[in-house]
């Protein structure tokens, strides 16, 4: 296909094996067409970090910007929440960059993420507010996450992972509890960084590559092919979660738009998380046809055809759409909990 060819070409400036010379034939036979896909799916700095070419220096130079401001802001909110009595741990791009990214400026990163114990979610956005952020609260998404906003800078303040539902059993508070210090800030344990960039983009991008980004594949290439961490621990714990399908959904898009410089060890992480033939055959259809992005806009197609088998069983399937309901019912007294915040 066309755009599985058009993903390939835009995660080549990640891979050191690529030549210069190769990244510019890519571009100058796509044109301003691939320069724009590239730039849309959160490539654009990489790209100007290996080619210098003037048509992501603009995207480059948005990213170094944010950059500098976010890095700021998060040695102030790192300070509040410690300050605070908070347990906290970056999550996400915000996090992958600093450990993944010898210049963690060129990893496009638009909001810090933040993961805390559901029992401290008021408490960190408190001690948030103190130091200038304001919340603007969506009762959609109020049962996991509240958005704070200072100036430049959007904090994603998330007290669940995931929607209610989605895992047999809420993880926010063993991950931060596991957290580690690095880079001055509290981070997750690999196992668990691992464990959310596998199952995350599944659930809440619904590997859709526009929301997505292709920069998202690459944080877990690097993971992988770099980083140390074990993984029969999160193997054990996608199971134990019920999302081994979905891990194994995410790898394989990952492998799709890497090939052919995909890491031995991914290639074992797809065998050992493999769901059974039909089920595989199902997704597979899916993702070959990039159909996550051509129905985006008919979303309970999504959510029926697609993350509906991403869950292990019918019963997580059941679980799932019970949670959303309850979240869905309970929105109004999630919201109330935060009265005590200047809000938007």
């Amino acid at each position: 296909m066309q755009a599985l060819h058009t993903y390939r070409q835009a995660i080549l400036a990640a891979f050191p094996e690529v030549s210069k010379r190769q990244l510019l034939e890519s571009v100058s036979y796509g044109g301003d067409e691939f320069a724009a896909f590239v730039i849309s799916h959160g490539m654009g700095p990489m790209w100007h970090a290996r080619t210098e070419l003037e048509a992501f220096s603009k995207s480059r130079l948005d990213a170094e910007a944010l950059y500098a401001v976010q890095e700021k802001a998060l040695r102030e909110i790192d300070a509040a929440l410690q300050g605070g009595g908070v347990d906290y741990a970056v999550i996400k791009g915000a996090a992958n960059r600093l450990l993944l990214f010898e210049n963690p400026a060129i990893r496009a990163c638009h909001d810090i993420d933040i993961l805390v114990c559901p029992a401290q979610r008021v408490d960190a956005a408190e001690a948030l507010v103190r130091i200038g952020f304001v919340a603007d609260i969506d009762v959609n998404n109020i049962s996991r996450e509240l958005v704070l906003t200072r100036h430049f800078v959007n904090v994603d303040l998330h007290w669940g992972i995931l929607r209610e539902g989605r895992l047999r059993a809420d993880l926010s508070g063993d991950m931060v509890t596991r957290r580690r210090r690095s880079r001055e800030v509290s981070l997750l344990s690999s196992e668990d960084a691992v464990f959310l960039l596998l199952v995350h983009p599944a659930f809440a991008k619904h590997l859709h590559s526009w929301g997505m980004g292709v920069h998202r594949a690459v944080d877990i290439l690097k993971y992988v092919d770099g980083h140390s961490f074990d993984w029969q621990v999160v193997l054990q714990r996608l199971r134990e979660s019920g999302v081994t399908t979905a891990a194994w959904t995410t790898l394989r898009w990952v492998q799709l738009l890497a090939e052919p410089h995909v890491p031995d060890r991914l290639q074992r992480m797809l065998a050992d998380t493999r769901p059974g033939g039909v089920r595989a055959r199902w997704l597979e259809f899916w993702l070959s046809n990039d159909l996550p992005a051509r129905l985006a806009r008919w979303r309970y197609a999504r959510l029926v055809g697609f993350s509906a088998f991403l869950h292990d069983s019918p019963a997580d399937v059941l679980r799932a759409l019970t949670g959303r309901q309850n979240a869905f019912r309970r929105r109004g007294d999630d919201a109330a909990r935060f009265s005590s915040l200047d809000v938007e």
